[in-house]
């Protein structure tokens, strides 16, 4: 069956920061910029990983402390077969169920579990070990799961919809009785017998075998040595990301005590192998130098988070740039210029300190500053942006008035306050409408989300056509959802949203469009999801498809502790960079001045596979390859433009989509003091353009032609 899907890119290109590391000097096809290249070294055997007899990849031992055991990483965690050596424990429902030392801690439904996602080619055997001193009132269990996050409905146990046992199987100390499901939740149960193992006190190990060297996968239990039930084939492949110990709702649990639990595989790795072809033949449009961008609260001018000594973040954001950093979210209605409206107060020295920190950054970025539009008024909105406009100078893209206020006002009471606060900072700071061709915009203040353009978006492109420079949009997945769901492309409503307001812009003379808040989830995010590998795809995906209908560039919402935010702190201090920080740094390594060009993507079976391509002024093609399977490699034949002989290979991967540790770029990871050490990690050979590449499940690929004669 063919597939045929049309996706795109965009491109930047910002190799400096490759200049410390040795290396052999390889020249772009665009400019004179250079990027060491490391030659390939076994890239493709990195993921078939061989075990032969059975090795332990997961173990954890529980004699450690009186200390919840959330957070914590396993006695023993391995990046083979489906694990990821950066796991922790995740106490599903955070009630602290079980210490370090097997002792459980609350009587309340619940489970704690490890990432794991089973790849075809093993025989993974789970073994946990319990010991009954008494009655725990109810049952207990141990198995695996189809989430590792849980959305926090009801009890977290592997019977709930939230954690979603699969393979799974439970002990009743009382009765002796062993159930064993097949899942998903309690579904599907394949055996239920009291008496099967000795009822009262007693140590019993508990055994789960999940086969998948077939083209189906087969399951078993077995209790104290004896196989409850026979084994069962699934006609679908069940969907797992974690396993671990769960528990009903207990009455005495000092009762139980956990000894240990080990996850082995044996087995070799298999991989199914999918063809694509990838064609660029479109012209694309012209892509925005500054399209990635980062979004904050304006309540962050407030803390000491924005100013000139905090050096790791001043790094972190110089790993991107050309770049747009957006002041605004929710709290720029809740903040005004020295207190208005009872607002928290917007001061000059905070805007003095923000300036500072804006300052030491690069000189290829900007910032969209966002202003108080609900409870302002005109002429205090023109004092606070002509202090801005001062401080910031160069650095000012633009003024954006309000947020979301869809929420607060109709569209007839928001016009007119827009235009009131508009035409004051006009006059307060000339040069700042489109009209006068001067540096500056004046900003789409409806920010609208993505179910609003008919009703702010569209009548705002009209009604301040040749006064508005930028509409801007918001955008996320949406409130909830699954690694799936948000992996899942195309994606019909980013794409019209995308395509509806670049056509706002182009048809009203508007200079154009950009999401300037968005994420994968909204509300912050979802742990397990909006902080893991998956993201990092999913963020790939979102920004070309912005890129391809037209739009001049995205912002990323985040800081603090969201899960979402692609650079976590702690007050000042950066505690950890995620998934989508990972993605736009991919994305700014692609050699600007290019155009986007759709790409046509023939597969000769399904799957989530995507690719996007831009192209440079000489006609070569940089491609950005991005595979979303788990267990499918894609073997992708591309050209990349007539003459291209040499490619450097980057990749973006990690041990598994859930994994929030152990992300690499250019096989390093970005360290949260602002330094990354990346790099090529192959150079290919094609031929007039033409090469094809395996790109391993879970995996994307950036491809850049080297430098070639005109």
């Amino acid at each position: 069956m063919k597939n045929i899907r049309r996706s795109s890119a965009s491109i930047l290109l910002r190799p400096a920061e490759f200049a410390s590391m040795p290396a052999q000097a390889v020249t772009f096809d665009q400019g004179k910029r250079t990027m060491p290249s490391l030659l390939w070294g076994g890239m493709i055997t990195l993921f078939l990983c061989p075990l032969g007899r059975a090795q332990t990849i997961y173990s954890n031992t529980f004699n450690g402390e009186a200390a919840n055991i959330n957070q914590m990483a396993p006695t023993l965690a391995t990046d083979e077969a489906g694990a990821a050596s950066s796991a922790i424990w995740k106490d599903a429902a955070n009630s602290k169920m079980l210490y370090a030392n097997g002792t459980v801690n609350t009587a309340g439904g619940d489970s704690v579990l490890l990432p794991f996602t089973p790849e075809n080619g093993y025989i993974y055997t789970l073994t946990a070990s319990v010991t009954f001193s008494g009655n725990p009132g109810n049952w207990i269990g141990a198995g695996f799961a189809e989430n590792y996050w849980y959305p926090g409905n009801g009890n977290a146990q592997f019977n709930e919809s939230g954690v979603n046992g699969y393979d799974w199987a439970i002990l009743t100390e009382s009765s002796g009785n062993v159930q064993f499901f097949s899942g998903p939740s309690g579904t599907n149960q394949l055996f239920n017998r009291n008496g099967f193992f000795t009822a009262g006190t007693g140590t019993h190990t508990l055994t789960l075998t999940l086969n998948t060297t077939g083209a189906q996968w087969v399951i078993s239990c077995a209790v104290d040595g004896n196989q409850a039930g026979s084994s069962y084939t699934y006609t679908t492949q069940p969907t797992i990301t974690a396993f671990g110990i769960t528990q009903h709702t207990l009455t005495t649990p000092s009762a139980i005590q956990w000894n240990s639990i080990s996850l082995q595989a044996s087995g070799t790795r298999s991989t199914n192998a999918v063809s694509a072809t990838v064609d660029f033949s479109d012209t694309g449009v012209p892509l925005n130098p500054s399209f990635v961008g980062l979004s904050y609260e304006k309540q962050e001018l407030t803390t000491s988070l924005f100013t000139s000594a905090n050096t790791p973040l001043i790094r972190l954001f110089s790993l991107l740039g050309p770049a747009v950093l957006r002041i605004g979210g929710g709290t720029v209605d809740t903040t005004g210029w020295n207190g208005i409206s009872n607002t928290t107060p917007i001061t000059p020295a905070e805007v003095d300190s923000f300036a500072g920190f804006v300052n030491a950054l690069p000189p290829d970025w900007s910032v969209i500053y966002g202003i108080n539009l609900e409870t302002n008024t005109p002429a205090n909105a023109a004092e606070e942006a002509a202090y801005a406009a001062h401080d910031l100078r160069r650095k000012l893209l633009g003024f954006e008035l309000g947020n979301e206020p869809e929420f607060y006002w109709s569209y007839n009471t928001f016009l007119p306050n827009w235009d009131a606060e508009e035409s004051a900072i006009t006059s307060a700071v000339p040069g700042w409408d489109q009209g006068t061709g001067r540096h500056g915009w004046i900003m789409d203040g409806a920010d609208a989300g993505q179910g609003q353009l008919s009703a702010y978006t569209d009548p705002f492109a009209s009604d301040e056509s040749g006064v508005a420079s930028l509409l801007t949009q918001h955008y996320y997945v949406g409130s909830a959802g699954t690694m799936q769901t948000i992996l899942q492309y195309p994606n019909p409503t980013l794409d019209n949203l995308a395509t509806n307001i670049a056509g706002a812009a182009n048809g009203n003379q508007v200079l154009g469009a950009r999401i300037t808040e968005c994420g994968s989830l909204s509300g912050g995010g979802l742990l397990g999801v909006s902080n893991a590998f998956g993201s990092a795809l999913w963020s790939l995906d979102f920004m070309f498809t912005v890129a391809e209908d037209g739009g001049q560039g995205v912002n990323f919402h985040g800081g603090d502790k969201s899960p979402y935010s692609p650079i976590n702190n702690n007050g000042t201090t950066i505690t950890s960079v995620g998934p989508e920080f990972y993605a736009m740094k991919m994305f700014s390594l692609i050699p600007r001045g290019g155009r986007v060009v759709p790409a046509t993507v023939t597969l000769d079976t399904n799957a989530n596979f995507t690719a996007y391509g831009v192209r440079g002024m000489n006609g070569a093609v940089s491609a950005l390859l991005n595979n979303k399977e788990v267990n499918d490699t894609v073997s992708a034949s591309v050209n990349l433009g007539p003459n291209v002989s040499r490619v450097a290979l980057i990749s973006l991967a990690a041990p598994n989509l859930f994994d929030s540790t152990g992300l690499k770029l250019g096989g390093a990871a970005i360290n949260t003091d602002g330094s990354w050490y990346g790099r090529v990690q192959a150079i290919l050979t094609a031929t007039d353009g033409q090469l094809t590449v395996s790109v391993p499940p879970t995996t994307a690929y950036l491809l850049i032609p080297l430098k070639f004669p005109h």
